[in-house]
């Protein structure tokens, strides 16, 4: 096991060098090591390379109990708040003892004027929340002036779906969508949620995932009165 002077030797030596390579053998080693806090303060540091942080983040639930206790510090001490988006995000695939922890901060962060850790939060309710935060989802998606974050909304409820398929879940989910869609003006959020209608209600809608996609606008402008159809039938027969 290499020492934390090591480490950052090593790494340093990539840097100078620009040995591109070596990025993910730093990672696969470093996530093996005691050195979380190290590895932390690498996630976050904006002078390194950006694919290198992102291998980072995916694998930091590697260091376990010990890694989620050091992120839930983080936000239980209000540290590193331009970092929280990712914390709650890194948290929430863990899914460990702190799940209803993690919960918590994800609807405090939804009321976040930071459309970044709101735009997380929201994925996180769709994780790991529950039927009431169905609330929380439906604001979103129907109110929030950025589009990320109505996109997410509208992909929570289909990952609250896959989570728990029942037939309450599966109405408030194709309610909102009803009311979404005749206003809904960017592509984005229209793709997303005509996906999610598809995964739910196991139905086509006459356009390919390949095209929603895509963003295909063409496609998408038919497939929208389809889908709105298919909503009100179904929402007829419940």
């Amino acid at each position: 096991m290499k020492e934390l002077s090591e480490y950052k030797s090593w790494l340093k030596n990539i840097i100078k060098n620009n040995q591109e390579d070596e990025y993910l053998e730093f990672v696969w080693e470093i996530m093996e090591s005691p050195f979380v806090e190290y590895y932390y303060e690498l996630m976050k540091d904006p002078e390194m390379d950006d694919d290198f942080r992102r291998n980072l983040r995916y694998r930091f639930d590697e260091h376990g109990e010990e890694g989620a206790e050091l992120l839930l510090s983080k936000l239980q001490k209000n540290e590193d708040p331009e970092f929280h988006a990712t914390i709650i995000f890194i948290l929430a695939k863990t899914q460990g003892k702190h799940k209803d922890e993690t919960l918590e901060y994800a609807r405090k962060f939804s009321t976040s004027q930071d459309a970044t850790l709101r735009e997380n939060a929201i994925i996180v309710l769709g994780w790991i929340g529950k039927m009431k935060d169905l609330s929380i989802l439906k604001k979103y998606l129907l109110e929030d002036e950025h589009p990320k974050c109505r996109a997410w909304s509208a992909s929570s409820y289909m990952q609250m779906w896959l989570r728990n398929k029942n037939i309450l879940l599966k109405t408030k989910a194709f309610e909102v969508y009803k009311a979404a869609l005749p206003n809904e003006k960017d592509y984005f959020v229209l793709s997303v949620i005509l996906s999610s209608i598809r995964e739910i209600g196991k139905t086509k809608l006459g356009i390919s995932q390949s095209a929603l996609d895509a963003t295909d606008t063409e496609k998408i402008d038919i497939a929208k009165p389809k889908a709105l159809r298919f909503l009100k039938k179904a929402l007829n027969t419940h």
